[in-house]
């Protein structure tokens, strides 16, 4: 028996400024529905998604608080497994006005970055 046998979920925790506005840019940008909004205590704002099964959970960050995108290349991040070319989820991204960038390859993978409200970064990724 491991540790972690009896969880029941698993959930990244993304840090937003604003948990009503990222709502609002989750539904507008990528369509998604939260599955639950509420808070953990009144100074704790949340949302929670489900992404290919996998549970999401924007977090307010404490008042005057705001992610540093510059940290990005040292802090996690949400990569999501495309079955499909990234060419057509990107343009599609551009169109709604969403920070993306170009499609790159690794030696194993191709991927594409995007950036939410707060600068957090997701990935989109398909296996070569």
């Amino acid at each position: 028996m491991n540790i972690l046998d009896e969880a029941t979920m698993v959930s990244t925790v993304v840090r937003v400024r604003d948990v009503a506005s990222s709502v609002r840019w989750y539904r507008e940008k990528l369509g998604l529905e939260p599955i639950h909004v509420g808070a953990d205590g009144p100074d704790h704002p949340i949302a929670v998604y489900t992404i290919a099964g996998a549970v999401i959970s924007l977090w307010q960050l404490p008042p005057g608080q705001a992610r540093v995108r510059a940290d990005n290349d040292r802090n996690s991040y949400v990569v999501v497994v495309m079955a499909g070319e990234l060419e057509p989820a990107r343009q599609s991204l551009i169109e709604l006005g969403v920070d993306v960038g170009e499609v790159r390859r690794s030696a194993n993978n191709e991927f594409v970055w995007f950036h939410d409200l707060d600068g957090n970064r997701f990935e989109l990724s398909r296996p070569l």
